[in-house]
């Protein structure tokens, strides 16, 4: 099972609001086990989430709802590497999906962005690293100052 840390709304410089038409829905895979979708609830949840995978290969992905059948909306996933998280975001919008890989800095926008690779030292994000880009992200603010990403497009 997904243990959570649920942390107080006060004890978060994070928010995450949450519109009506960006609904969001969450769903983890943690060892073996795939948790199936439910709703992201608030900031904490999600940083909670996040937590939540923890062991290397451990993974979560949070998206609009319904993205994988309207074809619209965004998208942010986090897998564990056992030292820290590779963290990608993207749009959805028809046919076409802009995936970014994330990480610190000038370095992660060079690193590459090529599906079934590793994660350069430069796109391997602590924990607040992680929290940081996927609220910020989710929230409809882009990336934070600091962060870089390279592009891969899905056809």
């Amino acid at each position: 099972m997904l243990d959570t840390i649920t942390l107080p709304e006060s004890s978060l410089k994070l928010r995450l609001e949450l519109e009506y038409h960006e609904l969001l829905e969450w769903k983890a895979q943690v060892g073996k086990w795939d948790t199936g979708w439910h709703d992201v609830e608030s900031s904490s949840h999600l940083v909670g989430l996040i937590q939540g995978v923890s062991h290397d290969g451990d993974w979560l992905v949070v998206q609009t709802r319904h993205v994988d059948v309207t074809h619209y909306g965004r998208y942010a996933q986090a897998m564990s590497t056992g030292s820290g998280y590779h963290v990608e975001v993207a749009i959805v919008s028809g046919g076409v999906t802009n995936n970014w890989r994330i990480g610190l800095g000038p370095l992660a926008d060079e690193a590459g962005n090529e599906p079934h690779t590793g994660v350069a030292p430069s796109q391997n994000l602590s924990l607040a690293g992680a929290c940081e880009v996927m609220v910020s992200w989710l929230n409809g603010h882009g990336l934070p100052l600091g962060y870089g990403a390279a592009l891969h497009v899905y056809g």
